[in-house]
């Protein structure tokens, strides 16, 4: 092939694949940092500062991973990581569920404008709105505890879980709904029965971004607890660099690989089916 025909194939390529570029470049973008810390992360405490850097580590060493877990409360933090997490999925789905079928469902006024304001909390920076949220709590006596971080969780985590399941609920045929109360069944059982199975595409999707959300979170852990036992996993990820006098980056990127290990794990179980169900729904 000549130099001119090459050329040409590579013009009609990205002609053609253009979308294929910014997809490329965001792959790199993403990928790269997680490959480098999984990497550092099996090097000896003086192998990350070598020039020059390597990619592969000389010797695998799983001695940072037990570190991690021999870390002192380490299954605590896990512990209060797992339960607030699940905890405030299971209630802002709840929430989430019964407001967005109420606003699909029902013409009651300015419902619209309603559905716009609670976006609001979204919008203003997170940080802007922790000094009224930490009055407010410490006037209940709700400071450290439980209780603060699944109240603040749930509330950021219902706005958006409640625009999506409206929308999906709005789409569903009334046919279905009315054929059920036809036959006698109640609005909790129509619910229960009719939408949440058809609904199971958006319930999951909007399960995993409040699972997310409340796994990740760190400003709220920060300003509501004080005592070491309420820490979750971020918290401590984020206490590390003052409690280890030298860096040390394969431990800290252990416990980084560690934390975000479970959430990468449910993208990858729940993304196809995710995208399964959807497709489903749509040929039904």
């Amino acid at each position: 092939m000549t130099n001119t025909g090459f050329l040409f194939n590579i013009k009609y390529w990205i002609g053609k694949k253009w979308y294929w570029i910014p997809l490329f470049v965001l792959l790199v973008w993403t990928i790269v940092p997680l490959i480098w810390a999984l990497s550092a992360s099996f090097k000896e405490a003086t192998e990350v500062y070598q020039t020059p850097v390597s990619l592969i580590p000389e010797s695998f060493n799983f001695n940072n991973y037990i570190r991690v877990f021999e870390y002192d409360n380490f299954w605590r933090y896990l512990f209060n990581s797992v339960f607030l997490a699940v905890t405030t999925t299971i209630i802002s789905v709840f929430i989430s569920i019964l407001a967005g079928y109420a606003f699909a469902r029902y013409a009651f006024k300015f419902r619209h404008i309603l559905l716009i304001i609670i976006l609001v909390p979204r919008i203003i920076p997170r940080a802007s709105i922790i000094v009224p949220l930490f009055t407010g709590i410490a006037f209940l006596g709700f400071l450290d505890t439980y209780l603060a971080l699944i109240l603040t969780y749930t509330a950021t985590a219902v706005p958006l879980a409640t625009w999506i399941l409206a929308g999906f609920f709005k789409v569903i045929p009334k046919a279905l709904e009315e054929a059920a109360s036809i036959d006698g069944a109640k609005p909790w059982q129509i619910i229960w029965h009719v939408v949440i199975p058809i609904s199971l595409p958006a319930i999951i999707t909007v399960s995993i971004f409040s699972l997310r959300e409340a796994w990740n979170e760190f400003p709220f852990v920060l300003a509501f607890t004080s005592s070491q036992e309420m820490r979750t996993l971020p918290y401590q990820l984020f206490m590390l660099k003052d409690s280890m006098g030298m860096q040390d980056w394969p431990m800290v990127l252990a416990f980084t690989i560690v934390t975000i290990l479970p959430l990468l794990i449910l993208y990858i179980i729940f993304e196809k089916k995710v995208v399964n169900n959807i497709l489903s729904g749509a040929v039904k």
